[in-house]
Order: C-alpha cells, then structure tokens, then sequence
C-alpha cells in the first residue's frame, strides 16, 4: 500500500499545536479503492472511551447471524442495569421492555453506557474479546463494562456496595477525576485499542462480508445515524454520509468510522483518529476535525 507521507507530516504539525502534558494523537486511514494508506502513531494503543461500543456492536450481529441472539427479543430494564454518563435509559422508567436492536441503536446513536453494560452482558466480556481477536484487533482489549471505568474515574469500585449508581452519577458530575486508575491507562486492565486495529474492523464491515451482507449494512445504517458529530464529519461536505461512531473520556476524544466520499471524489474510506492527554478537549477535538478534514482532501483530491 502507498502512503501519503505528506498528509501524513500535515497531521504532525496539526497536532503539535493541541495543549496538554504529554499529548498524544494516533491516525490511521485506509482508501479502499486504492488502498493508500495514512499512517500517524497507528499502531499506538489509546483508551478507546466509547469507541469499544463499535466492537461490541460487531459481536453482537456476530452472534445473531449465528442464531444465538435474537436482535427482537425485549429485555425489561431494572435498578441494577443503571449506569451513569452518556445516554437516556437511565432516566426512564423501570421495567420498559427494549429490544437488543433498540439498546444497539441506543449504544452508538446516543453513546448510551446503560445500553452498552446490558449488551456487554449478553454477550459476555469474554465472546466479545475473542471475536476482537479473531479479526485481528491484536491490540484490542474489552475487559471492563462502562459503569467499571466510569466508577473509577472518580476512585469508586463497582464491588463495594454503597458505591452506587446515584454517588457515580453526583461524583461524575461534581469530583475530582482519578487519573492514576487504569481508566485512562493504555495496559490490558482497561479497555484500549489502536487507529490501526478499528480500521481492521471498519473495514471488514465495510465489505459487507463478515458476518453476512445484510448484517453489515445493518450495523453501517445504525453508525450513520450517530448523534454526536464534532470530529470526523465536522469539516467534510455536508452531503456526504459517515458511519462512525465517537469516544470521550477525561483528556480523551475518539471518533473511528467509514467515510463513503463518493465515486467521482475517489471512493469510500475508514478512518480512525485516537487521543490522550488533551488539556482543552474541546479545541484538541476541533484539530481532530481538521486532521480529518486533511484526510478527506489527500484521499479525494
């Protein structure tokens, strides 16, 4: 594959200008048609944030063409599945009956946490690892439900029981955030992943292959309904359509997804931009926009 060294130094000084004590920004994208490729610190590992609902959402439809979900069957929400952060189930009534579809469309579309720990547990840690590992992810690591890294965040532990889900929300809200746990941490105790290792997965969606056509275009369709569009799709054509989905955390933001750039610009690609140590995330997320936009112009000039 030919890289794009000059893009690729574009990138470098982009994010020479984002604050914060030891930032770091990996980029890694792939042009299907002709498959160049943009490589800045790809195959650095990054907290995934949000981002790992992207794996678990493709676990998910691997498991349902194999017959052993089914993505209409309703599960009633109780107390214990509350989880603080992102998304809307936790303020909605006890006892409302989704379907696994509807918690997949709320876990990428609003980034809902609730949603993700309920998949997370149908699925089982351990399924969603292996199915990672298979389809080389090797850098990709999903040992922790969403409530673990957010409880620690703020020195909470999930397995003491007056740690809750209200002292989660308030502290989340108001506290001081650990940033000596491994919720920020890039070891295999928390949940990370590379630029490189979310193309490998994007991609494979993007065949429409694996695990079947029908089970990609599903998955595509709910990523292109996502919500929150602050990074890749903030400086592209308004027209074009992205299937992505985002990730924040402390000094963290993340968006991985496929650009369907039309043919006549060159054709549709993945991209994944990763980051860490952001002091303003804000503006940090403001330059990622503009490394994506650098992207868009190297890939369809």
């Amino acid at each position: 594959m030919a890289h794009l060294t000059n893009v690729e130094e574009q990138i470098r000084t982009l994010v020479s200008v984002i604050t914060g004590d030891g930032v770091e920004v990996g980029v890694y994208a792939r042009h299907f048609v002709s498959g160049r490729e943009i490589d800045v610190n790809a195959a650095r590992r990054f907290p995934t944030a949000s981002t790992v609902k992207v794996p678990i959402l493709f676990a998910l439809y691997r498991q349902a063409a194999a017959g052993a979900i089914d993505l209409a069957q309703r599960i009633p929400l109780e107390e214990m599945h509350r989880t603080a952060g992102s998304g809307v189930l936790q303020d909605l009534d006890v006892g409302l009956q989704p379907t696994v579809r509807d918690l997949a469309t709320l876990m990428i579309t609003v980034s809902d946490n609730q949603a993700t720990d309920m998949l997370y547990h149908l699925l089982g840690g351990v399924s969603i690892q292996a199915v990672a590992t298979e389809i080389g992810m090797t850098e990709t690591r999903t040992p922790r439900t969403i409530r673990a890294l957010l409880y620690d965040m703020v020195g909470m532990d999930e397995r003491t029981p007056a740690h809750t889900y209200e002292m989660n929300r308030e502290l989340l809200r108001t506290g001081a955030r650990n940033a000596r746990g491994w919720a920020l941490g890039v070891g295999d105790e928390n949940d990370v992943s590379t630029p490189r290792d979310m193309v490998t997965l994007l991609t494979r969606i993007a065949q429409r292959e694996d695990p079947s056509p029908a089970a990609c275009d599903a998955m595509v369709d709910i990523l292109k309904r996502q919500k929150f569009n602050t990074i890749l799709p903030l400086l592209l054509p308004a027209e074009v359509e992205i299937a992505h989905k985002t990730g924040s955390l402390h000094g963290v933001r993340n968006d991985v997804g496929i650009v369907y750039a039309p043919a006549e610009s060159g054709g549709p690609y993945a991209i994944a931009i990763m980051s860490r140590n952001l002091a303003d995330p804000i503006a940090g997320a403001r330059v990622l926009a503009d490394i994506s936009r650098a992207v868009w112009d190297a890939f369809t000039a």
